[in-house]
């Protein structure tokens, strides 16, 4: 007998895989790259929200927790590595953006609002009814404080189309201001108007309303009283911007009251305004920027304002206004907690700085009739 002859068996054909086969696939590759699609994106939004708004931020945000979790699902999925990372970590970083971009926000806002716990207000001001010293951080020192002219109130009056200014002789050294009521101005009503010129809702408010103080002024509906603070020094970069500038106001005020109206709107001009934080424009500029407004200045006031002659008064009855109630108040606990303080025949507005159809609602509301 001879031996069986065995055939070779011959290779499967290539093509697809007979039914009930098995198929190994190479992974997929679409989440991986959405993911870092997504991420990109994320960063780019809130790249754009300090141009824009805050806003930005938030979308920025959400757009990078979903690139986080697709990356996540992309690399369980063993998707392509690359793209899946580059999602997950564009995605993180963009949260983290919007995090620190939202507490610089929320800080930027506390500090204009004023002093709170240990620097809140009236934390170092004197129980003594007379001015303290000074509190800016780094004003130039004084041996006695000067008081300018047309001052006494403790604000800057003005009344009537031609935005005159209420004359006042300049109290004894020492002396606390004298705040007097509407009628004694002579005026229907008085608008009390507390601001910083460092403080950025103070130009929003003058942005906004300012037309509407001008009209009541023009109609003799009420006077409007100026205070202008100090208490942002303090972010300042240690060049008491703040102090300056209201120092700058009371000179104008003291020596050349006509351009009182017209240097206290420039000094709130957002062209024009510093950012918290930096040292702010320094004393020519703010001169310079007062003239584009009022025409060239006496020499007498622009001395006053190179000597910086009423900055440390500026300062110190800053922390008189921080220590005492908001003189005429309806509710006697009012004081100033936060700028701006915008009080109607003692009434403090509670709106938006910059709604100006909701402060036109309120001046009617506590009587103040503008046609």
């Amino acid at each position: 007998m001879s031996d069986p002859q065995f055939s070779p068996v011959p290779p499967a054909p290539e093509g697809p895989p007979t039914p009930g086969t098995a198929e190994v696939r190479r992974p997929g590759r679409a989440l991986a790259i959405t993911g870092m699609a997504v991420g990109l994106a994320a960063l780019m939004t809130v790249a754009v929200a300090p141009l824009t708004s805050l806003g930005f931020a938030v979308g920025g945000a959400m757009l990078g927790i979903a690139a986080v979790i697709v990356g996540v699902l992309a690399l369980v999925l063993r998707q392509p590595r690359v793209p899946a990372i580059a999602g997950l970590a564009g995605g993180a970083l963009a949260v983290v953006l919007a995090l620190v971009l939202g507490a610089v926000s929320v800080g930027s806002y506390l500090t204009s609002l004023g002093h709170t716990g240990a620097n809140g207000p009236g934390a170092n001001a004197s129980p003594d009814p007379s001015l303290p010293g000074p509190s800016a951080p780094n004003p130039p020192e004084a041996g006695s404080l000067t008081w300018p002219q047309n001052h006494a109130t403790g604000g800057v009056v003005f009344t009537g189309p031609e935005r005159t200014v209420r004359p006042s002789d300049a109290p004894r050294e020492g002396a606390a201001p004298s705040p007097l009521p509407a009628r004694e101005l002579g005026a229907p009503a008085l608008i009390q108007v507390y601001q910083d010129y460092r403080c950025p809702y103070c130009a929003h408010f003058a942005q906004a309303s300012g037309d509407t103080l001008e009209a009541v002024l023009d109609q003799e509906a009420a006077a409007v009283e100026i205070h202008a603070l100090t208490f942002l020094d303090r972010v300042s970069a240690g060049s008491y911007y703040s102090s300056r500038a209201a120092g700058a106001l009371a000179c104008i005020a003291d020596t050349h009251p006509a351009a009182a109206w017209d240097a206290n709107t420039a000094l709130l001009d957002p062209a024009f305004q510093p950012a918290e934080g930096g040292p702010g424009p320094d004393t020519p500029a703010l001169v310079a920027t007062i003239e584009d407004a009022t025409g060239p200045l006496p020499e007498t006031t622009r001395s006053c304002i190179a000597q910086e002659s009423y900055v440390p008064f500026a300062a110190a009855l800053t922390e008189w206004v921080f220590a005492h109630p908001v003189p005429h108040a309806k509710d006697p606990g009012l004081g100033v907690s936060g700028t701006p303080l915008v009080v109607v025949n003692g009434v403090p507005y509670p709106g938006d700085p910059a709604d100006a159809r909701a402060f036109r609602a309120f001046l009617a509301q506590q009587g103040v009739m503008l046609t």
